[in-house]
């Protein structure tokens, strides 16, 4: 019988790769029954047997519960990554956008989301998680501080160049554009219909924004005349 295209791809990959894809489905079950049934349901024999592998093989993978919750932790990110990377909507023909690093942030942060509906969901059980249990707070902690520090870094940039607030501190404006994001996705998971966030990301933009240039003396003097 001749083999599917699956296995005859698996007969070709080399015992690396067939070790990290098989981590990766492990890790994909990991998620997807979180989203389902809570961290505090999740059973490690569950997520065996939904990556359709025996529990050895995930404990040969994850040796300890806390590993299991730091791997989690970092698929998780990739998941927010990844789809940042994507390229983002254009910007209508000829309107400014100033705010350009910072939009384009706060709108890819929004299409993680929506391209991964059990994200925000799988994150705020990590979050209570992580309150009580060590191993998910240092691997969620180095997340949140990764991310502040990159969004810091356009902040910075921004104000540098003159399209954002030359007065904003930049540690305090990204917490801000963070804490955003995360608050807005917990809302919006449990009503979807709260708010537009696009419209509330706008009035961020405001608030990011340098106030318009006045005009110099003279030149106002002559607008009178």
């Amino acid at each position: 019988m001749a083999k599917t295209r699956s296995a005859a791809a698996a007969d070709k990959a080399s015992p690396t790769e067939l070790g990290a894809a098989r981590r990766r489905d492990l890790l994909e079950a990991a998620y997807t029954l979180i989203a389902e049934k809570g961290l505090e349901g999740l059973r490690t024999r569950d997520i065996a047997a939904r990556a359709g592998v025996n529990i050895s093989t995930l404990h040969y993978y994850f040796g300890t519960k806390d590993a299991l919750i730091t791997a989690i932790v970092a698929h998780v990110t990739g998941k927010f990554v990844e789809a940042q990377r994507a390229p983002a909507s254009p910007s209508p023909a000829g309107q400014a956008d100033a705010l350009a690093p910072v939009r384009a942030h706060l709108e890819s942060a929004w299409r993680s989301f929506q391209d991964n509906p059990h994200l925000a969901t799988v994150l705020q059980e990590l979050s209570l998680r992580a309150q009580r249990d060590p191993a998910a707070r240092a691997a969620l902690s180095a997340v949140h501080e990764e991310w502040n520090l990159a969004v810091e870094h356009l902040v910075r940039q921004g104000a540098c160049a003159g399209q954002l607030r030359s007065d904003l501190d930049p540690r305090a404006a990204a917490l801000a554009i963070t804490s955003f994001i995360i608050g807005a996705m917990t809302q919006l998971g449990v009503d979807a219909g709260a708010f537009d966030f696009h419209h509330v990301a706008g009035e961020l933009d405001r608030w990011l924004a340098p106030a318009p240039s006045s005009p110099a003396p003279g030149k106002r003097a002559r607008n009178r005349a």
